[in-house]
């Protein structure tokens, strides 16, 4: 689809004939479910987090996701509202590995 927009330029950042790569979307109301870009993992061709699952074992949950916002992405399925995602030291979690988790707020 192509597109033509005017821009507001006072400081003179765009020049005249620049071309961009934009997404567009259709905005939806309602809730979805965030998690930080720094809990997502990538396994071959599939994206994962590692949950706090019962006794304090961590659980690797693959995840589909949508739009970045904010330094967060979006979770389409894999994650259910209120579980706890391991965000700091991923790269030496593993699997079944006993975990002392440590809750924090989100942005």
């Amino acid at each position: 689809m192509r597109v033509r927009a005017a821009f507001d330029n006072k400081d003179g950042v765009l020049i005249p004939g620049q071309f961009a790569r934009i997404r567009m979307g259709q905005p939806q109301a309602g809730r979805v479910l965030l998690v930080s870009e720094r809990a997502i993992g990538t396994d071959q061709d599939k994206k994962y987090v590692l949950v706090v699952g019962a006794g304090n074992k961590a659980e690797y949950r693959e995840v589909t996701l949508g739009a970045a916002v904010d330094g967060q992405r979006v979770v389409r399925s894999g994650l259910k509202p209120g579980e706890r995602v391991v965000v700091n030291g991923l790269q030496r979690v593993r699997p079944g590995a006993l975990l002392q988790p440590q809750a924090v707020t989100g942005a």
